[in-house]
Formats: structure tokens, C-alpha cells, sequence
């Protein structure tokens, strides 16, 4: 069965749906084939080895060297809470969790930390999941050694068959998973819940979410436990994927090995799965949910029975075909939202499964509270004029471009894609019951029918995924406005819409790129070599800076960043507290100076070029990533946006209406509020951090904007640093007729004043400071902070950050397994060079507010612990495992060095701190902890936050 939320179907998600090439003969028909390609005449990916078991249950593997030496191992068990029982509702979820609390051979509690000892982290190499019809367990493998993949497919087997369900543990872990449930239960997931309900509400799916209910968490017993477990977690329900740096023959032995012996126990029945029945929702239905704390938007909806189909040629173009016209609407609507006169925020159109309750074709808007009505009228008659008059040629063009360039850039990466991705791609292909083919037969094929992909042919799928919609639409508003008698006001705000006439669309201009000439180009004035690092850096001659760096890890990409002149600690933020998000917000609505931000992506369709803008302390960032064929245009626009943003009007009525509807929803969850208030806070009250006012985010003063970005970055000292698949004269070249052509640019960078760089942690004390959240008030969160280092000193600040990691997993110990309490106690560690004397490390946790001062008692008698030194070899080894078996396979990321060499000529301090790196870690004792630790964790140093739900 495949399921998943409903979305809107893009061109780059249809990709996985593109034919292959290379013709097969027509498709043999085959009763419940083990795998998708057994009854299609798409050619699968032969790099991947296919197989079944004598028990049934059956595997996929394959070689890949990215990084080297690791390796993605998941587990797929063929059930979910869809086969659940009215009485054993989340059972599905409780049971993932239970993999993790005991087996015939791994004590409870010792599974985790069994991973941790071979350098696996909590959460980040280790976690699963549960959906409607699926259960899923992985593993990311640090090394591909014999005992690795012992270790690790002996825990699969052990979670498969072995687990032994305690009484006791289950007992424990109801709490965990109360508190996961709590986590999620906020206005905006109730919303969901409710139009969950309208559009599948004739089916079970509804009363089957996986997070199950608080009376069947609280009830279901070991013997259910151990009634599904024995029907549903079986050989025959199991799909095991194995992707790393292995010979694929090795890793189906290793395979057989340990899943061989697997029987399905005698006496028992298998589940029977519960397939969901799609049906056409036939007269019109309309509902208005309304919560103040949720922000508002309108749906229009078309509900058909979902009809599943098989993995073939002409079903992969024809689910292109029909997602181009959705393509062509998002992008007119797209356009239509940053524009002055808009009622909506944003708004997007998609045909999809939805849950298989149907096949669902949505127009979504999301706007004001006051504006729905508005909102509505002009996405309804965009999508009427779609329909009417279907679309351009140059519409249709710019999407065939881009999804071509796309399959070509697929081709190009295609030898370092990464072993994670790659095995997630073969599970997901598995579960939806498709053929994994190659990016080279993707390209293929989609230039073999290229040319029949004609505006004909978009239109007429198009009109018919929508066919029907007068007859039968499905309204659903959610608001945070309380509407009486809303669902006739809203049907009659459809009627009237419905009855205004569309015309057809205006032709747009043709455009020319306007930034194709710098002048003279410049030259390189300095150069030279890091030769540990392997680093070219050069200096133009009006020193523009360029640092360079050739690697393997990433076929054809090139990775680019560019620090100009200053960042925010110039900014007014005195007079304009809201000036740092408005700021960010309208450079990036405004576009360019001579091209709005659409007309950018018009110009750009086909090209693999894009450029992101960020502000830090101390610069403005320019980020994107291109391919060696477009790294001339990807400089040149690089270089417009560094001299050239465009300061639109018009930017500001689509940010001001997202501010007005996101704003007041900041205090519906205690996250929305953490990020609200608690920077400030650990900052003794700095206003510069947190959110500000919405009214001082509202008041923006685009000349403020303008004066500031003149007077502080656009004229600024330059450093571009480049990483990747690069020949360096090319690149070279590129920026010397981009970047290098500027006017000569200062070689001193930004130095803000030492008065700004001041920040303290505030008075420690025992006394919580309370905050409130407006959410579910069975929902609360506690943080807890102390004082600690900052950056200045590496060798401590590192130390540092391992004492947070070892109290990370002593918090998980004691607040999830032991107490039950939490589902993710979570620990953060802060410090930088340049706020000296500021630093902290920070826990909190999820939790019920009757808990709250009880929990924060038990974290603060861990501090306690490592205070006074009390802190176990196992948890310091369980702690340092993942970071050395991470540093070898760091190396081979090109993230990693565009961090460090992002400011190789004006600040070494990066590479000479990532040049000690490895001897730091790799001597570091527990020993060297335990004084950090009694350093960080006084208990009169601390402040606690609490955030409850208003009374």
C-alpha cells in the first residue's frame, strides 16, 4: 500500500517517476510479485542485487563507496497501525519503541548503548519509525568491518524476533510514549487531524494514527504485545536493505547469515492486512475549524477513488504529463502571492494518493484571518483560468527545461551519490511498489518522448485530474477566527467566485539577463598554497579574495560561499529591533535591482545556478551550488546579488501578511515561545536576540534597508570560497570576470565594535522564571541552563562540548529509560570567539506539568553527578565512539571544508583549530572532563525556564 500526506506534486518529486530507457518486452503479468520490477517493463538499476529468502522475506543490496567505509542498513516490517485493533491503538509505534528495551540476548536498556560502544549515536545513526502501513528500523553504519555488521544484524534479528516485551518495560515505557504523544498534540496537529477527518473520514485511517490514543497507550497489555508481534513480525513481512562500501555478494551472505534461521512461529496466524477502500466523495461538503492559535488557510478539494497502478513506462510519463499543468499553476500563483494586490500569503495546487482514501486533486491558500474570502476567490480563479485557457508554450517550456537540466544534473552527481540517500531511495521504491532505475535511463527516456510531451496533451491531463470540481467540491477552512455559521460562508464565498467570469492570462515580456557584463576582468595579484590542506588562495588585484578547494566527494557539483562586507552587528538595530528578520526577509522578496525575484527564475529555467542570502554577526553571506558547465552564469549572478539587491515595495505587503499570520501563533506551542523569548533571556535581557514586537517586525523602513546596505556591505572587503568538482583556471577565470571586475574593494574586513560583542549569562538562581504557551495544556517544557566556556580556547571548548555529550546520555538514561517521562530529553552546547566570556550548555525536555519541578530536580542531580566528578568510563566512551569514528568519514564532505575554509585570508584561526581536531580528540580523557564539568555545573550558577500552559 502506499501512503503519504498530501502534497503538491512538483517536477523534481515526479523525477522518481520518470521511465527508464532501454525497452523491455511488455510487462508479464505476475500475482503478487516480490519486487515492483518483476511485473513491469521498466529496466531496474542492476547495481542493485535483489532476493528472497527460503522464509520469504527478502533483501536488497548494493556497493557504494560514499562515504568510504560506512554503510546504511534498514529493516521494513509490513505492518502498521492501520492493523491495529479498536483496543490496541498505537501498538504498532509502542512496539518500535519496546526494539530498543530488552531481547532473548541484549538486556534491557543495553541495546542502545551496545550501538553507542561502536561508535552509533542516539538519534542520529540510530532511530526508526511507524506509519499507517509500515515499521522501519535503521542503522548508519561508521565502518563496514566483519564485527560491525555482526553487531548490527544481530540487533536487527534480535529486534525481528527476539524482543522479550516485559511486563515491567512496557510499564516504563508507557510514559515515553504519553510524552511523544504530548509533543505532538498542538493546535496545528489537531488541524490536521480535523481535515484529516473531512477528506478520509469515510474511512478508518482517522481513528488509526500511529501515535495511537492516551487510553490505549495506557492499557494495552504484554499480551497484545505479543500477539501482534507474532502475526505481523514475520520473515515474509520483512525487507532488509543494505547499502555501503562492500562487495554486494558479501553483504547477501552476511544477509542469509543472520536471517536465514528466521521461522515464523508455529501455531500462529499471520495478520491479515486492513487495505483501505478509496471512494469519490459525490455531493459538495464544506467545514470551518477554528482555533486562535492556528494560522488560517482555504482548501478546495476534489476527491476520486484512488485506482493503484502498476510501475510501467506509459504510467511514468503519463504521471508526468499530469503533473506539469499543477507545475504551471504553482508558478503562476507564486508570482501572483509577491505581488502588491494579492489576498494570499501563498497557494499551491497538486493531484495526489491521499492515504489511498482517494486520489485527491487541492488548491490550498493560505492567507489573513480577515482575508480568506479574498484569498480564495483569486486561487479559485487562477485555477479557473487555468482551465479555461490553459497555458503558454513558454510556460510549458520553462518546466521541461528545468526537469531536464534536473535528470542531467541526476546523471552527472550520480557516482558519489551518498549511501544513506541511495538506501533510503531502494526502501521507499520498495514500499511503493516501484522500480529503482538508474538517472542515466531516467534522462533517456525522458528525451525519447520529450517531444510528445506537447501543451496539448499538459492541458487535457490537466482539465481531467480537476474534472468534476463543480460538481462535487470538498470547502474546508481552517481559521483562527471563530466564524458563525461559517460552512454557508463559505459556500457562498465558492458560489461567488464561481460566478465571476476569468479572461484570459496576459503574454509575458521576453526577458534578457541584465547582469551578463562586469567589465574588465580582473587579475590574480596573489597566490598561493595550503598544502596540508591542499588550498589554493588567491588575491585579485582589487582584492576580492578567493579561497579553493579541489575534492572527489561530489561529481560535477561545486560549492560556493562569498562574505561581504559587514553583517548585523552594524545594523540599527537600536532604532529597529525588528531590522535583523525584515532586512533578511525583503532582500529576499525584493530580488535583484534589475530583475524581480520571478523573473529570476524565468531567466534561470534550464540552468543549474541559485543564490541564497544570509546576514551573520560579522558579514553578509552569499550561498549556492552549481554544476562546471553554468559556473560562469552562477559568478555572474553571484555577483549581482552582491551589488545589485533590489528594494521592492511591493516585497513588503507579502511579508507583512505572513508576519500578521504567523506571529500570533508563536505562543501555541513552547517551542514557538523558547524561540520568542529564551535567547534574550540567557542573554540578561539583550534585546538584539529572541523575536521582537510584531509591531516592531511590521515597521519597516526599506530606506533604512537601503542607507545601511550602502553604507556597511555592498562596498565591503569580499572572500569567495569555492569546494568541489572544480578546474581551477575555470574558476578562476569565472570570477575574474565576475567578482574581479568590481571596483577595487578594502582588504581590512569588518571589525565591530568590542562595546557589541558584550553579552552575559545572567545571575544563576532556583527560582524557575515562567512563561506560558496558549497550546495544549497537557503540554509543558522545561530548560535548564549553566554557565560555560566560550570558544577562545579549542582544547576547552571541545572539552566542553563532550561534557555536554555525556550528559545528553545520561539524561536519556535517567529522564527517558528510567523515568519514563520524556520522549527526548535534548542537551545543546554554546560558545563563541567572538562573544568572549559567553557560553552555556543548556537540557531540556518535553514534559507533563505536573512533572515539571519533579524532572527538573532529577536533571539537576545529574549535574550533580558530573559536578562532583561522578561520571562513568561507559558513559565517556559511549560519548567519544561516534565523534572518532566520524572524524575520517568528515573529511570526505565538502561541507566540512567550505566551514573551514570559509575564511582562510582574513581569519586562519578555522584552519588552525581544525588542524588540531583529530589530536584533541583522539587523546582526550575522561580525566580532562571531570574539572569542565565541576566548572559548568554549580547549581547556584544555573537558571531554569519553565513554559506552561496559560491557566
Amino acid at each position: 500500500m502506499r501512503t503519504g500526506l498530501l502534497r503538491t506534486v512538483s517536477l523534481i518529486a515526479s523525477l522518481t517517476l520518470i521511465a527508464c530507457s532501454g525497452a523491455r518486452d511488455a510487462p508479464v503479468r505476475v500475482e503478487n510479485p516480490d519486487f515492483a520490477q518483476e511485473a513491469s517493463d521498466l529496466a531496474v538499476d542492476e547495481a542493485v542485487t535483489y532476493g528472497k529468502l527460503p522464509n520469504g522475506l527478502r533483501y536488497a543490496v548494493r556497493s557504494n563507496a560514499t562515504p568510504t567505509k560506512t554503510a546504511t542498513l534498514l529493516m521494513r516490517i509490513d505492518t502498521g497501525s492501520l492493523n491495529e485493533t479498536e483496543e490496541t491503538r498505537g501498538l504498532a509505534h509502542f512496539l518500535e519503541h519496546m526494539a530498543f528495551n530488552g531481547s532473548e540476548n541484549i538486556e534491557e536498556g543495553e541495546m542502545t548503548k551496545q550501538l553507542e560502544r561502536f561508535g552509533l549515536a542516539f538519534g542520529a545513526d540510530t532511530n526508526a519509525s511507524t506509519s499507517f502501513d509500515e515499521t522501519i528500523y535503521s542503522l548508519e553504519l561508521p565502518d563496514v568491518s566483519e564485527e560491525m555488521l555482526d553487531v548490527t544484524l544481530g540487533i536487527m534479528r534480535e529486534t525481528a524476533e527476539r524482543l522479550t516485551l516485559a511486563p515491567d518495560a512496557i510499564e516504563r515505557e508507557r510514559g515515553v510514549i504519553q510524552a511523544e504523544r504530548r509533543a505532538r498534540s498542538n493546535p496545528g496537529f489537531r488541524a490536521f487531524l480535523d481535515q484529516l477527518d473531512f477528506l478520509a473520514g469515510h474511512t478508518i485511517l482517522p481513528d488509526r494514527l500511529p501515535i495511537g490514543t492516551e487510553e490505549t497507550i495506557q492499557t494495552v497489555t504484554p499480551e497484545q504485545f505479543r500477539e501482534f508481534y507474532s502475526a505481523w513480525y514475520r520473515p515474509e513481512n520483512t525487507f532488509v536493505t543494505l547499502v555501503g562500501d562492500f562487495e554486494s555478494d558479501y553483504a547477501v551472505q552476511k544477509i542469509e547469515e543472520f536471517f536465514g534461521d528466521w521461522r515464523a512461529p508455529e501455531g500462529v496466524e499471520p495478520g491479515v492486512s486492513v487495505e483501505i477502500n478509496s471512494a469519490a466523495l459525490t455531493a459538495p461538503r464544506s467545514r470551518v475549524y477554528s482555533d486562535p492559535e492556528i494560522q488560517t488557510s482555504v482548501s478546495v478539494n476534489l476527491v476520486k477513488p484512488f485506482t493503484p497502478e502498476p510501475d510501467l513506462l506509459t504510467t511514468r510519463k503519463e504521471g508526468l504529463i499530469e503533473s506539469l499543468g499543477n507545475s504551471i499553476l504553482n508558478r503562476r500563483l507564486g508570482k501572483l502571492a509577491r505581488t502588491e494586490d494579492a489576498a494570499f500569503i501563498g497557494a499551491g495546487v497538486g493531484t495526489s494518493n491521499f492515504f489511498d482514501a482517494g486520489e485527491i486533486s487541492s488548491l490550498s491558500i493560505s492567507t489573513q484571518p480577515e482575508n480568506w474570502e479574498a484569498g480564495l476567490a483569486q486561487g479559485e480563479q487562477a485555477l479557473r483560468r487555468a482551465l479555461q485557457y490553459g497555458f503558454t508554450q513558454a510556460e510549458l517550456d520553462e518546466q521541461l527545461a528545468n526537469l531536464e537540466n534536473s535528470l542531467k544534473v541526476s546523471v552527472q552527481t550520480s557516482p558519489t551519490r551518498r549511501t544513506p540517500s541511495l538506501a533510503r531511495s531502494i526502501l521507499g521504491s520498495f514500499s511503493s511498489e516501484r522500480v529503482v532505475t538508474t538517472p542515466e535511463s531516467n534522462l533517456e527516456r525522458f528525451l525519447g518522448y520529450k517531444s510528445e510531451i506537447t501543451l496539448e496533451a499538459v492541458e487535457a491531463a490537466f482539465r481531467e485530474a480537476w474534472d468534476g470540481l463543480a460538481d462535487a467540491p470538498q470547502l474546508y477552512l481552517q481559521t483562527s477566527d471563530l466564524i458563525e455559521d461559517g460552512e454557508t460562508k463559505l459556500e457562498a464565498a465558492f458560489a461567488a467566485t464561481r460566478a465571476v467570469d476569468v479572461a484570459p492570462r496576459a503574454e509575458e515580456a521576453k526577458l534578457e539577463f541584465a547582469y551578463d557584463d562586469f567589465g574588465t576582468p580582473g587579475t590574480v595579484a596573489k597566490r598561493s598554497r595550503i598544502d596540508d590542506i591542499d588550498a589554493t588562495l588567491i588575491t585579485f588585484d582589487n582584492n576580492v579574495r578567493l579561497n579553493i578547494k579541489k575534492t572527489p566527494y561530489e561529481d560535477n557539483v561545486i560549492r560556493l560561499s562569498a562574505r561581504i562586507g559587514a553583517g548585523m552587528l552594524s545594523a540599527p538595530t537600536d532604532i529597529a529591533p525588528g531590522f535583523e528578520v525584515y532586512t533578511q526577509n525583503m532582500l529576499s522578496l525584493s530580488g535583484l535591482g534589475q530583475h524581480k525575484v520571478d523573473d529570476i527564475s524565468t531567466l534561470m529555467a534550464g540552468r543549474s545556478v541559485g543564490v541564497r542570502r544570509g546576514f551573520s554577526d560579522t558579514a553578509m553571506t552569499l550561498s549556492g551550488s552549481t554544476t562546471p558547465d553554468d559556473l560562469d552564469l552562477q559568478m555572474k549572478l553571484m555577483a549581482a546579488y552582491a551589488t545589485d539587491p533590489g528594494y521592492r515595495p511591493e516585497a513588503q505587503a507579502q511579508y507583512d501578511k505572513y508576519i500578521r499570520s504567523w506571529y500570533p501563533t508563536l505562543d501555541s506551542t513552547p517551542g514557538g515561545v523558547a524561540s520568542r523569548d529564551i535567547g534574550r533571556i540567557l542573554r540578561s535581557g539583550d534585546k538584539r536576540w529572541g523575536f521582537p514586537s510584531e509591531a516592531d517586525l511590521l515597521d519597516v523602513d526599506m530606506d533604512l534597508i537601503r542607507n545601511w546596505m550602502e553604507a556597511n556591505v555592498l562596498g565591503g572587503s569580499i572572500e569567495i570560497t569555492a569546494v568541489g568538482d572544480i578546474d581551477e583556471d575555470e574558476l578562476i577565470e569565472a570570477v575574474a570576470a565576475s567578482f574581479g571586475a568590481l571596483p577595487e574593494r578594502p582588504l581590512t574586513v569588518f571589525e565591530p565594535d568590542p562595546a557589541l560583542t558584550k553579552v552575559s549569562f545572567p545571575d544563576g538562581s532556583k527560582r524557575p522564571i515562567l512563561l506560558s504557551h496558549a497550546g495544549d495544556a497537557q503540554t509543558a517544557r522545561l530548560y535548564i541552563y549553566w554557565p560555560a566556556a566560550d570558544a577562545t580556547d579549542v582544547v576547552l571548548l571541545r572539552h566542553t562540548q563532550m561534557v555536554s555529550n555525556m550528559f545528553d546520555l545520561r539524561l536519556t538514561e535517567v529522564l527517558r529509560e528510567e523515568e519514563g517521562a520524556t520522549y527526548s530529553p535534548g542537551v545543546s552546547q554554546t560558545g563563541s570567539r567572538l562573544y568572549k566570556g559567553f557560553g552555556y550548555i543548556g537540557a531540556q525536555i518535553e514534559v507533563s506539568p505536573d512533572k515539571i519541578d519533579l524532572m527538573a530536580e532529577k536533571i539537576r542531580e545529574v549535574a550533580a553527578e558530573f559536578e562532583r566528578g561522578e561520571i562513568e568510563q561507559d558513559v565517556f566512551d559511549r560519548a567519544i565512539k561516534p565523534v572518532l569514528e566520524s572524524l575520517e568519514t568528515s573529511l570526505e564532505s565538502n561541507s566540512l571544508w567550505m566551514s573551514v575554509l570559509s575564511q582562510a585570508q582574513t581569519d586562519p584561526e578555522d584552519i588552525a583549530r581544525f588542524r588540531t581536531r583529530d589530536e584533541v580528540y583522539q587523546s582526550m580523557t575522561l580525566a580532562d572532563l571531570k574539572p569542565v564539568a565541576k566548572q559548568v555545573f554549580v547549581d547556584a550558577n544555573s537558571i531554569e525556564i519553565q513554559i506552561l500552559p496559560e491557566e
